[in-house]
């Protein structure tokens, strides 16, 4: 790849600079950081659970202290976070992990809901010299937050908080870096006042452990044990019994209590105190776990792909497996999703970047939650069929793409469960009455038709598909009331239809995104490139859905199932010569990669 500076540069890095528009020469540092100065033994290989905890954590450190991030920052450009955390998820998932527990989660409370009073925490954490994490789920809780049981009860004599786990029901789990070394963990509690009276939910930072990782007196600490992946994070859960802390501990940008034992704070009720205190925390859903994911996962199979040959014309030399049609029809769709997140994503972080230190604004947050959901639902699928593509190989670690796959399970529920965003989305969606247009405030509606019919059409069929839901859902949910249900008896008889039109809403929107930075490329290879990409993507989104887009075709589309199929076969195998392009274009250092082969180390085994 020539540098960003070249003054005519390649396809390759025209597609570069698009999947990295939010911030490309940031982008290319890291890029160059790897390539240069990467030890290539930093790589898990067989480490036992400890082992893989240690080395984790060692190549956190290492990163933190590279000064290509600062905390500092974080408020300022989020966006910078979003790549550093990409990179990192190419050396491995649990890297990515724990870097998002300790800086974005852990920090990010220390930035977002912190004062000045919290800034020399600020420090020590920034280069890990303070391991930290995040305490929020709870055993029996779940996703319900506001409903959380562990309480932060007020004692005015000691100016001191008492944090105390009412049950194991109410312990803190599956939490970041709390089984193995952090030593100060914001916990969210429910806040009692001396008199009894609950003030909601707010952030508390309580130390955990001394200098010499021992759990201090009232600190009850668990591990997870083995995991599916993201066993080198050290997950675990935490029991606190009258842990006392000072006033001070109080993150209190929101609200406080003043030393006199006064609660102070500018909202009226604990839901507007709630929801402020967690919209700054939203900007996890745009960790870009799933697109990162999915790049490494299509970056080894396509060149296994070329590497690995398998049959061929008889005495003749077997024949490499990318050049079999169904190998093509295997990978070429989940590329062009590849290319459709990532844009959607890249566009996420812009607004994010133009947003904070302010929470997330209101019309950005179902499309939040939504392709948060999708995103990670398409990645699951692609890297499974990335992985299937590089047959028994791919079983083993040291390839990356099993870990890849294992890992994203891990992080599909980081931010909230699919089904509960999607459903989020979707209770938000059905309250606003403009039916969820207009996510970004500076963001024209594309020129579909000027992309190319067939992405006017499929745009069509995306937005007929999200209004016939909302309009149905809606009508659903007033009927029922109407007939004298409750509220919450209503909602729960649409919940399925809620669910449904929380991801038409963000395949409307990610298609939408595609085709604004369809209109912003300027004539050439590089757009005639996403053209066909965009139209890929189209019909595999439709073919997925062949149902629900016949209701809504005008009959300029053939939407029967041979056609559908026959579209997506014949743009995979028109893009099949572009993959190494492609895929070569996501920029992943190749200090990163496996051996192309994937079988490089068998000759030592053997030997």
């Amino acid at each position: 790849m020539q540098p960003l500076l070249a003054s005519e540069p390649s396809v390759e890095d025209q597609l570069y600079r698009i999947l990295n528009s939010t911030r490309p020469d940031y982008a290319w540092k890291l890029r160059r950081y790897f390539e240069e100065h990467w030890d290539p033994s930093l790589s898990f290989q067989n480490e036992d659970l400890d082992g893989f905890r240690e080395k984790t954590h060692f190549m956190v450190r290492k990163l933190l202290q590279a000064g290509l991030l600062s905390l500092s920052e974080l408020n300022q450009k989020p966006s910078e976070y979003m790549k550093f955390c990409e990179h990192s998820c190419w050396i491995d998932g649990s890297v990515a992990a724990t870097l998002f527990g300790h800086f974005l989660i852990f920090g990010g409370s220390l930035v977002f809901l912190g004062t000045e009073r919290h800034r020399s925490l600020v420090d020590v954490a920034d280069d890990f010299r303070l391991p930290g994490c995040f305490c929020m789920t709870e055993v029996g809780h779940g996703s319900n937050l506001a409903g959380l049981g562990t309480t932060a009860t007020y004692d005015a004599e000691r100016g001191e908080f008492i944090i105390n786990t009412p049950s194991w029901r109410d312990a803190k789990w599956a939490i970041a870096l709390l089984a193995w070394n952090a030593r100060v963990v914001t916990v969210m509690a429910q806040l009692y006042m001396p008199d009894g009276e609950c003030k909601g939910i707010h952030s508390f930072l309580v130390p955990v452990r001394d200098e010499e990782g021992r759990p201090l007196p009232g600190v009850k600490i668990c591990d997870v044990d083995w995991l599916i992946g993201l066993n080198g994070v050290g997950i675990g859960g935490a029991m606190f019994e009258q842990v006392r802390i000072p006033r001070e501990n109080l993150l209190n940008r929101f609200a406080d209590v003043t030393a006199e034992g006064k609660y102070v704070t500018s909202f009226e009720s604990p839901g507007e105190l709630f929801r402020a205190q967690i919209s700054p925390l939203m900007i996890e859903r745009l960790v870009p776990f799933a697109v990162a994911g999915v790049k490494i996962a299509l970056a080894v199979a396509a060149r296994y792909g070329k590497e690995r040959r398998q049959f061929g014309p008889r005495g003749g030399p077997e024949r490499p497996i990318i050049e079999y049609s169904s190998h093509k029809r295997r990978l070429m769709p989940g590329v062009a999703e590849s290319y459709a997140i990532a844009l959607m994503l890249e566009r996420l972080h812009l607004e994010a970047d133009r947003t904070m230190p302010e929470p997330l604004p209101t019309p950005l947050q179902p499309l939040c939650a939504s392709f948060k959901a999708y995103s990670y639902e398409t990645a699951t699928r692609v890297i499974q069929n990335a992985r299937e593509c590089c047959g028994v190989h791919s079983f083993r670690h040291v390839n990356k793409i099993a870990r890849a796959q294992l890992d994203m399970h891990g992080f599909a529920h980081a931010a909230g469960d699919n089904v509960v965003l999607f459903q989020y989305a979707g209770r938000i969606l059905l309250e606003d009455f403009a039916g969820g247009k207009g996510p970004f405030k500076e963001a024209a509606e594309p020129d579909a038709s000027a992309c190319s019919a067939t992405c006017a059409k499929h745009q069509a069929l995306f937005a007929a598909r999200f209004d016939q839901l909302l309009d149905y859902t809606r009508g659903e949910y007033m009927k029922h009331i109407g007939e004298g249900m409750s509220r919450g008896d209503a909602w729960n008889e649409i919940l399925t239809f809620a669910v449904e039109l929380g991801r038409a809403y963000a395949i409307r929107e990610t298609h939408k995104q595609f085709l604004r930075v369809l209109d912003s490329c300027v004539p050439g290879p590089a757009k005639d490139i996403l053209l066909e990409l965009c139209e890929l993507y189209g019909w595999s989104t439709v073919s997925a859905h062949l149902g629900w887009y016949r209701d809504h075709s005008d009959g300029s589309l053939d939407l029967s199932g041979l056609s559908v199929e026959r579209s997506v076969l014949e743009y995979s195998q028109r893009l099949a010569p572009k993959l190494d392009l492609l895929v070569d274009s996501f920029g992943i250092p190749e200090v990163l990669l496996p051996a192309a082969d994937l079988v490089a180390d068998l000759p030592g085994k053997f030997s």
